[in-house]
């Protein structure tokens, strides 16, 4: 299992140094990625549930961490495709990928902030259909238009745990991205996709990844763990977020003792997960130092 984490690129953790700081840690440490989210403009109702403004824009955060780095890869997490012009981002990314090398990893989604699409100008409700078509357009300009290419193309991993994105994940992307679910879940998923690429006749190579929850090595509170946050109800446009996964004594996966989270880890992995973004929500990088010491040995 490969393992990234998402830099909380946001509010009050835009700090440059600190992020320099942590994206140097991480260069240094066997950590396989880094990550950024994808918000361009955050409307005041959403800080009030669960978004803290403003958010660095991911691609340009991409370009600066290839810019300092030789080894570790840079991915979005996700860059909601309606957001941005196909070919403007193909551009982009090819540019990055001829200057760094084959180090970057488009997360891609369909997004679901309503009041974000509206000041952008998006179509809400068909951003669905305009993410598959969006897939389309990135990899193929029209004809009689020259877009600069990468050496290789640039991966598209596709997020969502829905029925529609599992499937566009498994007909159109060259990986699988999902936000955080039990394993038995990801498991069968994880079947129903190499089932649609293998009755597509498509066997190209395909990655499984796994978007985190807040993820900490902590003893459990002396009170024991508190209830996880409710579910936003059906019909709301933060409904997007899966419920927790949990354990059965109601521990948060991803949080615990070295022990349970290197148990954890390995449910995913007997699932197939190839590869984890964690979501360690700080810059410190001393929270990445103490996950490659105590948990990422027992998964080289």
């Amino acid at each position: 299992m490969k393992f990234g984490f998402a830099v909380p690129a946001y509010g009050a953790h835009i700090d440059r140094g600190a992020i320099t700081e942590l994206i140097d840690t991480a260069e240094k440490l066997p950590y396989d990625s880094v990550w950024w989210p994808d918000h361009i403009a955050v409307p005041d109702y959403a800080t009030t549930v669960n978004l803290s403004s403003p958010f660095l824009e991911p691609l340009t955060a991409c370009a600066w961490g290839l810019s300092r780095t030789t080894r570790i890869r840079f991915g979005t997490d996700v860059l909601v495709a309606p957001y941005r012009h196909p070919l403007a981002v193909a551009a982009t990314t090819a540019t990055m990928t001829q200057l760094a090398g084959d180090r970057l990893i488009l997360g891609l989604g369909i997004g679901y902030l309503r009041g974000e699409f509206e000041v952008l100008g998006a179509d809400y409700d068909a951003r669905a259909a305009t993410t598959e078509e969006w897939v389309r357009r990135f990899r193929a300009p029209p004809d009689g238009f020259s877009v600069v290419t990468a050496p290789s193309p640039v991966p598209v991993w596709i997020g969502g745990n829905n029925p529609r994105a599992i499937r566009r994940a498994g007909l159109m992307g060259d990986g699988w991205h999902p936000l955080w679910l039990p394993a038995d879940d990801y498991a069968r998923a994880r079947d129903e996709i190499l089932t649609l690429r293998h009755d597509a006749g498509v066997d190209a190579p395909f990655a499984f990844s796994f978007s985190a929850g807040f993820t900490r090595l902590t003893a459990a509170p002396s009170g024991g763990w508190p209830s996880p946050t409710a579910r936003a109800p059906v019909g709301s446009e933060f409904r997007y977020a899966p419920a927790s996964w949990t354990a059965p004594d109601g521990r948060p996966r991803l949080m615990g003792s070295p022990d349970d989270v290197i148990g954890d880890l390995r449910l995913l992995a007997d699932a197939g997960v190839d590869h984890i973004t964690l979501r360690f929500g700080t810059t410190d990088p001393e929270d990445l130092d103490r996950f490659a010491r105590e948990v990422m040995p027992e998964f080289a």
